[in-house]
Formats: structure tokens, sequence, C-alpha cells
């Protein structure tokens, strides 16, 4: 799947990381309360290391093998709050994910962008389903993901993980997968 251009939401854009949004992508990703439940190695979440990957991400938008990252915006005033994108699997799913600023928690933006980064993946792809693997104490994310269609598979093992986590599922039918309860 190639990386789109934008991707607008009733209140968001999901759009390309720009150089423009390093300031607002270091805040987020060292803010410790953003990435407790994320698996980024440690070297990552430093200034430097989150530099180094916006410029890589932006570097590799065109090439064959894109990093599908992108930053979201409030709509009415183009202000980063977040980021969202996802992951191309090898079985026909597509692994999602965001974080947002912690000011604009708890205010429906990942319920907003979840479904329609989703939906837009399952209509516009050649994938069965997307997933959302989300650790057993991100309560916020749990509710999103239900909220924005997804089900919840249970907890299960995931290879970026430590711990099990709960695996939540989003079909083109909305049924269930048949190898998973």
């Amino acid at each position: 799947m190639k990386p789109f251009k934008v991707l607008n939401s009733d209140r968001t854009a999901i759009r390309r990381l720009e150089l423009r949004d390093r300031e607002k992508l270091v805040e987020l990703l060292c803010n410790k309360a953003v990435t407790r439940h994320m698996t980024f190695p440690e070297e990552i979440l430093t200034e430097k290391g989150v530099s180094d990957l916006l410029e890589t991400t932006i570097g590799l938008y065109e090439s064959e093998k894109p990093l599908l990252s992108y930053a979201v915006t409030q709509d009415q005033n183009n202000e980063f709050i977040g980021v969202s994108g996802f992951t191309l699997l090898e079985n026909e799913e597509v692994e999602i994910f965001c974080a947002f600023l912690p000011e604009y928690w708890g205010k429906g933006f990942a319920t907003e962008v979840l479904k329609k980064l989703s939906d837009y993946i399952l209509e516009s792809g050649n994938c069965e389903a997307v997933v959302a693997p989300i650790a057993r104490a991100n309560k916020a994310s749990t509710r999103a993901a239900e909220k924005a269609g997804f089900i919840n598979l249970g907890l299960l093992q995931h290879p970026a993980y430590d711990d099990l986590v709960f695996m939540f599922k989003k079909t083109k039918s909305g049924q269930k997968d048949e190898h998973h309860p």
C-alpha cells in the first residue's frame, strides 16, 4: 500500500510528517506518559532519536518500503496533536497505531482517527483485517478501539511486547476471525 498525502476526518487531518513537526514530535515521543505502552527502543525516545526517525520517515515516503507513519493535526488550525499510522503484515492484515499529546487525551481523537484510518485501509487496500495490539494497562486505547469498531480478541502474545496484549481486530465484514474467540 502506498502512502497517502492526507486523509481528513471530522476534526482532524492525517497527513504526512514534515520537518516542521519536529518540535511537537519530540515533545510527544519523549513524554514517558505517552510512550509507557509503546515498544520503541530507548534510543529512539530521545531528541536525536526522534529527529532521526522523522527524517527517515519523510525520506522513505516515496520508496518501495515506506514507513507509513503520519502526523495528526486538528483540522481547524492545523495544530499537531499526535501521530498515527500502520504496518503491513504478512498475513493480509495491517497493524494500526496512534498516540496523542496528553492535552488531547479523552476528547475522542483516538477513536476518530482509528475509525477513519482503519476504514480507509479496509476500503483501499488488499488486506482483510486491521489489528491493534494494546497493552492491558492502556484502558483509554481499549475504549477507543472498541468505539472505532474493533473487536477484542482477548489476550494474545505479540512479538513486540514482553507481556500478553489485548488484540483488537476490525475486518471488512465486521466478523470475528474464525481462528480467535
